[in-house]
């Protein structure tokens, strides 16, 4: 599985939709790509903490130091630089925030939640604290208290397009499948090449009976990766449903040469080869 491949799957498969890469995933191929991004991350810590060598006392810096961390999943270090941060300025919303993110994303999900109420309390109209705090209250299956800070999130900047994603994932989970799209399509119009949000509002729109909605919004996610197996399983679907049966064999087909042994896809191309014949 490829670099990319694994991130889009994540990005679809998380239930808390707390994904921030899939906006980032340049589209495009690298020779040797582990290399490539370990080659990248050293570049950029040793560039940061070259600037802080000759001004250690730029609290900005640290901050992007814990964010560089964080972009390369070393959160450990992270939580180190947003510490000195805060050791020199207890007033920093951000390093809050930031180091409540970290810890979040390490499982210590009580100390991130400390972190994101104090980065509100000193800051209330931070949208992406309220964002992540909603993660939170999402994971321990508070929606109303989620739903209340994605609205927060949105009230505080309507460009954020995690949070209409978010919010439209929630939604979509109470079969608010309206609401939902129109949350998804903020969040793409934000970020065009979303294909998260491309991919959730897919499902809503065949769950509304939008056939030829869901399938543009397939075939992009699937222009990007052709094997990603959740998106080909409901292409398969919509296409069914509009009586191509070729191309959803076709789908299962694609399925099967990603995971061989795929109960469901084999059952189903049975199925639909079966319902085919004269």
């Amino acid at each position: 599985m490829t670099g990319k491949k694994f991130i889009l799957l994540i990005c679809i498969l998380i239930p808390l939709n707390g994904c921030t890469t899939s906006d980032k995933v340049a589209l495009q191929s690298q020779a040797n790509p582990i290399y490539y991004q370990s080659d990248n991350k050293e570049k950029s810590i040793l560039s940061i903490k070259s600037a802080l060598h000759n001004d250690e006392k730029n609290l900005d810096l640290y901050i992007l130091l814990g964010k560089e961390y964080m972009r390369h999943n070393n959160f450990t270090e992270a939580i180190d630089s947003f510490n000195i941060v805060l050791n020199q300025d207890s007033k920093s919303f951000e390093a809050y925030n930031y180091r409540g993110e970290a810890q979040y994303l390490l499982g210590n999900f009580e100390q991130a939640l400390y972190d994101f109420d104090v980065s509100l309390s000193i800051n209330p109209f931070y949208s992406d604290a309220y964002y992540n705090r909603a993660k939170y209250y999402d994971g321990v299956n508070n929606s109303k208290l989620a739903l209340g800070d994605l609205d927060s999130a949105i009230k505080y900047s309507d460009k954020n397009f995690l949070a209409y994603q978010m919010r439209g994932r929630i939604k979509q989970r109470y079969k608010l499948h309206a609401d939902a799209v129109q949350d998804f399509d903020y969040s793409i119009s934000q970020k065009p090449n979303n294909l998260t949000a491309l991919y959730y509002r897919s499902i809503s729109y065949h769950e509304l009976g939008r056939l030829h909605n869901a399938l543009d919004d397939l075939n992009q996610v699937l222009n990007y990766d052709p094997s990603l197996v959740p998106a080909l399983f409901i292409r398969a679907d919509v296409l069914k449903s509009l009586n191509k049966i070729e191309d959803a064999i076709n789908d299962y087909e694609k399925i099967l040469s990603e995971e061989r042994n795929n109960a469901r896809a084999k059952k189903e191309l049975i199925k639909i080869k079966r319902a085919r014949r004269p």
